[in-house]
């Protein structure tokens, strides 16, 4: 809650004191990462689009978080265990990963 609170007084992109990517300062490279605090900044105040602008990947991976999430709660809870075996499934934490790392090449082949 506390790091939500800092992400929403303070702009990632204005504050210096906001961790940098190292994968980017090392190589030029942007990772799938990059990004990330600028648009958790953006969806924090609404800003849909802008947020999609920082990282796509972020934006389109918050259901499955959510879900993930909420998944280990109501397995503790012994309820919806189909959906928490789903969610943590080897299946999809391997289309996570492909997607992940297409996200990577995608976003540096295109410049996004």
């Amino acid at each position: 809650m506390g790091a939500t609170m800092i992400y929403f007084t303070y702009n990632p992109s204005l504050s210096r004191w906001f961790p940098q990517c190292p994968v980017k300062m090392l190589t030029g490279l942007s990772c799938p990462s990059c990004g990330v605090q600028r648009a958790f900044h953006a969806l924090l105040h609404g800003q849909f689009g802008e947020a999609l602008s920082y990282n796509y990947f972020f934006v389109f991976s918050i259901p499955y978080l959510v879900g993930a999430c909420v998944a280990v709660v109501m397995k503790k809870m012994h309820r919806c265990e189909k959906l928490a075996m789903f969610l943590h499934g080897e299946v999809l934490a391997l289309i996570y990963v492909v997607c992940f790392v297409v996200w990577f090449i995608v976003r540096n082949i295109l410049g996004i």
